[in-house]
């Protein structure tokens, strides 16, 4: 089918014998879509349309098959037209929305469901949309808001009360979460989702007896369901059974196939991570080998299989393994940092407000390396409100999330070496919070912040401590590396800087262990250049 510009073109005529007034093409169109013939019944609403251009209707319809099998475009680009013939199509602005969101075009998503709503206030379809959408981006307090809209409007939505029940156990609200999934039982014995929601809340109460209950029940409706898997293996780890844990979360693994996303790659590291700490050896072995062997090519994999075999020819984190990790944890991510006791950004606007004020730069320029949620920069601009921000990361969804605070003037989606390459005005203070754990070898980020810190500017930021043996720098188990201070302070001098402060402390934590590490301040002394 061809789209112009100016409308639809003329198709063919109709190949139906003796189809001929608009009632038999509905007719043969209704028939083709009752047999799943989506395409011929998409060609004959679209001649309906060229024939009756004021009828929205036609066009909607055509998008529908066009969406049935699959080629969202031409369906997104007939709903646009239909709503160019009628702006107030309820269903057409429904069915963009859901497009968009189905595309991860979240904002789009949301804007066509409010337009919806303009259109027939209190619309369940357009509120579902912007929680979905709310959902999707990790806003759960507003995705829970408009869930409980729903719930409000229509007390018997099963789609209401199991979204509540999910949206309550991401938002660490268990007691609800269980609450709303056995509601959703009572309307839906045989769904799965709830059963999953409710045992999955039970195993972070601890109270793994009840969580048994729900997820055997799970395993006997859907058996053969990733989600489940990966449920009965985040029990059996909270019972420290290591061998059903491994089994349960490789068979979640083969049961997704082709779907297995990043984060499922970092996660089931996590997971080998979290059994090699816990002495499992034999068992990390097993699987750390299944993995490898099939996703052999995989940078996660190769990453987290050389972290946790000790196989020290990694100079640097795979920015693939960065940005998956930090694609996922956005979301959360400030409020696990609270529970971990994270200091960081405290320590480095410590370590700057008096520095910094005894400068004479009227506005100065201060670049977030790794900026994340934006915590170092929200921390030091307590002290600095005037100052100008700007922040870098490898994580569209984190850049999402600082972006929200208001702190930044510019943020770039970038790695940090190549953001650093294209600096042409440079900064007077760099900062990088818990950024080096993620790159071994630091010299070619250190040569490349010579031409990025101006004359006299400050570079301040933090490292885990090598406490495992005597190298310059260390890949760990986690997958994060630690780095000896005198290789950090030799690389300095080297690069024209001089440490004016420095102090050793507790990072944060990492389970129940303690990261110690430095907190660095270096002022830039000498221009260096490099051949």
């Amino acid at each position: 089918m061809v789209l112009t510009g100016g409308g639809l073109e003329q198709h063919e005529a109709c190949d139906i014998e003796g189809c001929r007034t608009v009632e038999e093409l509905e007719q043969n169109a209704l028939d083709f879509l009752k047999s799943g013939e989506f395409e011929k019944a998409a060609k004959l609403y679209l001649q309906l349309a060229v024939a009756a251009p004021e009828n929205e209707n036609y066009l909607v319809a055509a998008a529908n098959c066009y969406d049935s099998f699959g080629d969202k475009k031409i369906a997104l680009s007939l709903y646009k037209k239909a709503l160019a013939v009628n702006p107030q199509s309820l269903t057409a602005l429904l069915n963009v929305s859901t497009l968009y969101y189905e595309l991860k075009k979240y904002d789009r998503a949301a804007e066509f469901a409010e337009k919806a709503l303009e259109v027939k206030e209190g619309n369940f379809a357009a509120l579902m949309n912007l929680g979905n959408v709310c959902y999707a981006k990790g806003e759960y307090k507003e995705a829970l808001g408009y869930y409980q809209k729903l719930y409000e409007l229509n007390p018997n939505s099963y789609n209401a009360i199991v979204n509540i029940a999910n949206t309550s156990y991401n938002m660490s609200r268990f007691i609800q979460a269980i609450e709303f999934a056995n509601m959703a039982i009572e309307k839906r014995p045989t769904s799965v989702e709830p059963y999953i929601i409710a045992g999955n809340s039970y195993i972070e109460l601890f109270k793994n007896d009840e969580a048994t209950g729900f997820l055997k029940k799970a395993a006997e409706i859907a058996p053969n369901s990733d989600w489940l898997c990966n449920s009965i293996a985040n029990l059996f780890q909270k019972m420290g059974n290591w061998k059903q844990c491994l089994h349960y979360a490789w068979k979640a693994f083969a049961l997704k196939g082709d779907k297995i996303s990043a984060d499922d790659h970092i996660n089931f590291g996590y997971l080998l991570y979290e059994a090699h700490d816990e002495k499992q050896d034999e068992l990390v072995d097993k699987y750390l080998s299944r993995w490898e062997e099939c996703f052999p090519e995989n940078p996660i994999v190769r990453h987290m299989s050389c972290a946790i075999r000790n196989i020290q020819e990694v100079p640097t984190t795979d920015l693939s393994y960065v940005k998956g990790l930090f694609d996922g944890f956005a979301p959360s991510f400030d409020e696990i940092l609270h529970e971990l006791d994270y200091k960081v950004p405290a320590m480095i606007a410590d370590f700057l407000k008096d520095t910094l004020k005894t400068k004479l730069f009227k506005k100065r320029r201060i670049l977030d390396l790794g900026c994340g949620t934006g915590l170092c920069a929200e921390a030091l601009r307590a002290y600095f409100p005037n100052e100008e921000f700007f922040g870098v990361d490898v994580s569209e969804k984190m850049l999402e999330f600082a972006g929200k605070k208001n702190v930044y003037k510019e943020l770039y989606f970038d790695d940090i070496e190549s953001f650093l390459e294209d600096v042409a005005d440079p900064y007077h203070a760099v900062i990088a919070g818990d950024v080096l754990t993620y790159m071994g070898e630091l010299k070619t980020l250190f040569r490349l912040l010579v031409k990025a810190v101006k004359a006299n500017g400050l570079f301040c930021f933090s490292i885990s401590k090598n406490t495992y043996n005597q190298s310059d720098y260390f890949l760990t188990p986690s997958g994060r590396f630690v780095h000896s201070i005198a290789y950090v302070r030799r690389l300095l001098k080297y690069c024209g800087f001089e440490v004016i402060r420095q102090e050793e402390m507790t990072l944060r934590r990492e389970g129940n262990k303690e990261v110690d590490g430095y907190i660095v301040l270096a002022k830039k002394e000498i221009e260096v250049v490099f051949e």
